[in-house]
């Protein structure tokens, strides 16, 4: 996420739907412990710490060059390390709420990664992810050079229902520009 239209995504389409998808649900999500999965080049911990003033706001990504350069975001509590999302250090719990700009469909075992998310949420805890289907993530790897393996392709209701396996209930998702695109907000079962 380092180029300036995928910031330009990210903070003109996808935050406003899932603060919408936050607000719709009466979250407050103000002094709780944030995770942003895979934050890229860290536009998204600006915008967490901005609406949210979270007591707490972890940050990381696969790629050392991303976390270089989310440092170089303006902000003032953020967290930021190297980590891979299928294998996190982080204690089981530790998390209040998880952010996710369209993660899981790049990684070779994607449900190895959703496990590890509901394990570092609280019970009651929300997961707020945007993803694409299948057929989208197809059509960027083959026509547009996208690197998104063939595996980690989903349809939305092997989604839902791998989420729902690992404790994580959908309480909301709402279409990002084309139906092949939600953004979803869940709640980790107590």
């Amino acid at each position: 996420m380092n180029n300036w239209a995928r910031k330009a995504l990210l903070a003109h389409l996808e935050f406003p739907i899932f603060k919408a998808l936050i607000e719709e649900a009466s979250l407050d999500l103000k002094g709780k412990h944030l995770l942003d999965i895979a934050c890229g080049s860290g536009r998204s911990n600006w915008l967490l710490e901005v609406n949210y003033q979270p007591k707490s706001l972890t940050a990381f990504d696969l790629m050392p060059l991303q976390i270089k350069l989310a440092k170089q975001e303006p902000t003032a509590m953020t967290q930021r390390l190297q980590a891979d999302l299928t294998q996190l250090g982080f204690k089981t719990g530790a998390f209040d709420a998880a952010f996710g700009f369209g993660i899981l469909h790049h990684l070779l075992d994607w449900k190895k990664g959703a496990a590890e998310i509901a394990r570092v949420l609280k019970p009651g805890g929300h997961l707020i992810i945007e993803e694409p289907n299948g057929r989208a993530s197809a059509f960027f790897r083959i026509f547009a050079g996208f690197a998104i393996p063939q595996e980690g392709a989903f349809t939305f209701e092997e989604l839902e229902e791998e989420l729902y396996r690992l404790g994580l209930k959908v309480l909301a998702y709402k279409k990002v520009l084309l139906p092949c695109f939600r953004a979803y907000l869940f709640k980790r079962e107590d």
